[in-house]
């Protein structure tokens, strides 16, 4: 009676090692690792400064020169860079874009200027603006700082987009576990499928109407915002389905661990990438979270700019699951009935004795 139960037991224990093992190994000591900065101004002025940043800072910044501000603000609101600073700034430059509601303004800014762009990731804003801010301490003055494309109002903790992707991840791999478990071999792939795709519709509806007409957190083109939650479904269940060839019963294991524990570090949307261990970073371009949070947060702050690629790494998920669900099953039948051709020739009778 006893083996029985620690068996059963053995998947709760092996989630809770996944979930404090790989969260608090990915995000308990957040460290840049080139983290992108850039310095704006002449070559002249830029030169000292920058030199003197990478020799402080290391491998944890990649800082790089702008040749005017207009370009360092173009780097910042087009997610390039980080943080882009100005030793030097005009007056005409610091009106562009709004005051940061994170760092403290001087009433009379005239020292150097920060900018930044809040919406591309507000984690890393603290870490991008971290050299700046002391080296404006060490001569005595007063860092600016002008988020170029802040956080909406109902969004101002940042995680919405990370939310919204957890929850498309989880309809993913959680619809094709039950498939699976519940019909088992019983429902056709045909059937899957389209149970998947209409499930996906359902789900992307629904964290949409949740997250956006509802509480307002989520906003911007909505069919684009349909589009990726449905794909996140189809990725995620396609892949999961796959997996349960292999797993069985225990399909939830590897399909939690790769998809949320793994995925969700690995995306970038809790912490800056950056800030991750280098087995997560890795993984950061591979794993549907990455593209579902991307695409939510371009559509959200960035006219969904560039979305392309990451609806073609989910359609990528989903098409590759299916493709090796039906490689599988094929070969798996070719076995069959090899086995069943064999099991059907008659068995080789032994020869009759010689008569003497």
């Amino acid at each position: 009676m006893v083996r029985p139960i620690a068996r059963v037991l053995l998947f709760p224990f092996a989630m809770v090692v996944l979930l404090v093992g790989i969260y608090t190994a990915a995000m308990h000591a957040p460290t840049p690792h080139h983290l992108k900065i850039a310095v704006a101004g002449p070559p002249a002025q830029t030169g000292p400064l920058t030199a003197s940043l990478r020799r402080d800072l290391g491998d944890a910044y990649d800082v790089s020169t702008a040749t005017s501000v207009k370009q360092a603000r173009r780097l910042a609101a087009h997610r390039a860079v980080a943080a882009a600073y100005v030793p030097t700034p005009a007056p005409g430059d610091r009106a562009a874009g709004t005051p940061s509601t994170t760092f403290a303004q001087p009433p009379r800014p005239s020292g150097p200027l920060l900018y930044i762009a809040s919406a591309a990731g507000a984690t890393q804003v603290n870490l991008a603006a971290a050299p700046f801010t002391n080296a404006a301490v060490q001569q005595h003055q007063f860092l600016q700082v002008r988020d170029l494309v802040p956080l909406s109002a109902d969004d101002t903790s940042d995680t919405s987009a990370m939310y919204a992707a957890i929850g498309l991840t989880l309809a993913g791999y959680l619809s094709a576990v039950m498939l699976s478990t519940v019909f088992g071999t019983g429902l056709t792939r045909r059937r899957t499928v389209a149970a998947l795709a209409a499930f996906g519709a359902v789900a992307a509806i629904t964290v949409w109407v949740i997250t956006g007409p509802i509480l307002g957190a989520v906003h911007g083109f909505a069919p684009a915002i349909l589009v990726t939650g449905w794909l996140t479904v189809m990725a995620v269940g396609m892949a999961t389905v796959f997996l349960s060839r292999f797993c069985g019963r225990m399909t939830a294991l590897p399909a939690v661990g790769i998809f949320m524990f793994l995925g969700m570090p690995a995306s970038g949307a809790a912490l800056p990438i950056e800030a991750m261990p280098a087995p997560i970073r890795a993984l950061h371009d591979l794993l549907p979270m990455t593209s579902t949070s991307g695409s939510l947060r371009q559509v959200m702050y960035f006219a969904g700019d560039g979305i392309e690629r990451y609806w073609l790494t989910l359609a990528l998920w989903a098409v590759v699951g299916l493709l090796l669900t039906l490689a599988y099953d094929a070969l798996k039948a070719r076995r069959a009935g090899r086995r069943s051709d064999t099991d059907a020739l008659p068995r080789q009778t032994a020869a009759p004795a010689p008569s003497r």
